[in-house]
């Protein structure tokens, strides 16, 4: 129901008072900023569009690779798999002819869709948004490839910029810049923030990780330039007070104890006369939904205050409240913050790196110890074949939170899901052979109309930077090229 005559502007802000007169709370799409003649009119619908929600990227990034067979569907018929009978690593003379060639890919095969198919057991926890996503098969990162060693470092930095990085351990780097700046570049200059970058772990950013290869390789997705990395943020409570506060992460060194009671103070605090003005505009439906939006950044708040786990420290030690303890609360109070962000409108493009390359991450909460990139080199080890799949399964657990909490946000008369695209995805290929082939690729929601989800495609050896192009066309940033590309995906809308 809209109550008032003139719309509510879209940039409308609940704004704190006092010692929160920093505080910024941006509004989600409302009815009331929807100018009432488009109601009813004959051109409703188009112009609607033009007020409403605009397309948004959000990419994930997940580490090491996964094992395969346990991700892909097996369908009669269909090759859906890159031949894994060859050990692993290439022998010298595989490396040798690889090096010999300009570009390292697989000469395409024919494109298979459908919508009939069994979701594999590592996705099975994906099963509830199945017509909600496209499962995409056979992309490659042939350019990870090229040279030897270094999987880790070339997985990651060419997957989003499909360029052939410099091999080097120093820090005469140079990548490329990634497809997500791009578009940050194209359309950030309409919202607070062009791009959002997080992550699970900082990582190391100087000195060599990968054999050849500088940490900074190894550590970062998102490239602002062939020199230099879009940093990630690890935080939550840094990520929390850039969107509602517009604290940078350097702020918070040497803070006093007051400015830490400050950041403690619910930021609602600061903005009740602001909401009881604004409330006084809207709707009951637009006053629900300011409401459920409201509660979502309280029930952060919690999340980034509540003491840690079973966790004993000695008398006098205080545990900075920062970072959760297991990977499941700090990717879900990560990706809430992420959803916020874009809910927000405070930026359209942001990635999210579940770990960096070679991470030694451990998941004792699953019940297993031992570090996730030893177990991906398992040699055949059925034992740790199945703690691999465990721990690709229990990413994909995570991954329907993430879609779960998309869907439950209205926007008009759809979801923010809906109005999004969001990927789940790596460069790395088989975990064990670091083949860069048939990499991990989950693309969910509808793109403002322009995806249609709900199938299993597979491209048998198309470049990955196609995927790239196809989005950008679709975020409005339309490009003849982008690092190795050869053309757009067909099939991802019907």
């Amino acid at each position: 129901m809209i109550v008032r005559k003139q719309p509510l502007a879209r940039r409308e802000f609940l704004k704190g008072v006092g010692k929160g007169a920093g505080v910024a709370i941006a509004l989600p799409l409302l009815e009331a900023m929807i100018p009432t003649a488009l109601i009813g009119s004959a051109e409703a619908a188009q112009r609607v569009r033009k007020f409403g929600p605009h397309n948004r990227l959000l990419i994930l990034y997940y580490p090491n690779g996964i094992h395969t067979p346990n991700w892909y569907p097996t369908i009669p018929g269909v090759k859906t798999l890159v031949d894994n009978s060859r050990p692993s690593p290439l022998t010298p003379e595989e490396v040798a002819a690889q090096e010999a060639k300009p570009i390292v890919a697989r000469e395409p095969g024919s494109l298979f869709a459908t919508s009939e198919y069994e979701l594999a057991p590592g996705m099975k926890p994906l099963e509830r948004h199945r017509n909600d996503f496209l499962l995409l098969g056979g992309l490659d990162v042939p350019l990870a490839k090229l040279d030897q060693a270094g999987d880790h470092a070339k997985a990651l930095s060419c997957y989003l910029t499909g360029v052939r990085i410099r091999r080097t351990a120093t820090d005469d780097i140079q990548s490329g810049i990634s497809a997500d700046q791009i578009i940050a570049n194209a359309v950030g200059g309409q919202t607070r923030f062009p791009s959002l970058e997080l992550g699970l772990d900082y990582g190391r950013m100087e000195g060599g990780c990968d054999p050849g290869y500088a940490c900074i390789y190894s550590n970062n997705v998102s490239w602002k330039n062939a020199t230099t990395p879009a940093i990630k943020e690890v935080n939550p409570r840094i990520v929390f007070d850039r969107l509602f506060g517009g604290a940078k992460a350097s702020d918070h060194h040497g803070e006093s104890r007051d400015q830490q009671e400050t950041y403690n103070r619910s930021i609602l605090d600061y903005t009740r006369e602001s909401l009881t003005r604004i409330n006084g505009m809207l709707g009951v439906n637009d006053r629900l939904r300011v409401d459920e939006y409201l509660t979502s950044i309280r029930e952060i708040e919690r999340r980034l205050d509540s003491p840690p786990s079973n966790v004993k420290l000695p008398k006098g030690v205080v545990r900075p409240l920062r970072v959760p303890d297991t990977f499941k609360d700090h990717f879900r109070l990560m990706a809430d913050l992420q959803i916020l962000a874009i809910q927000q409108d405070v930026t359209r493009v942001s990635t999210f790196m579940l770990g960096v390359e070679q991470s030694r991450r451990t998941y004792t909460e699953i019940g297993i110890p031992e570090e996730h990139h030893g177990l991906t080199h398992h040699a055949g080890n059925e034992e740790k074949i199945a703690k691999v799949c465990k721990i690709d399964a229990y990413c994909s657990e995570q991954f329907a939170y993430f879609l779960d909490r998309m869907k439950s946000i209205k926007e008009g008369e759809n979801t923010l899901l809906d109005n999004s695209m969001v990927l789940l995805g790596n460069g790395n290929g088989d975990a064990a052979r670091h083949d860069h082939y048939n990499c991990m690729t989950v693309l969910a929601g509808r793109g403002c109309g322009t995806l249609d989800p709900g199938r299993f495609i597979t491209y048998d050896g198309l470049v990955m930077s196609n995927l790239w192009l196809s989005l950008m066309d679709r975020m409005g940033v339309v490009v003849e090229r982008h690092g190795d590309s050869t053309g757009r995906l067909p099939a991802l809308s019907l």
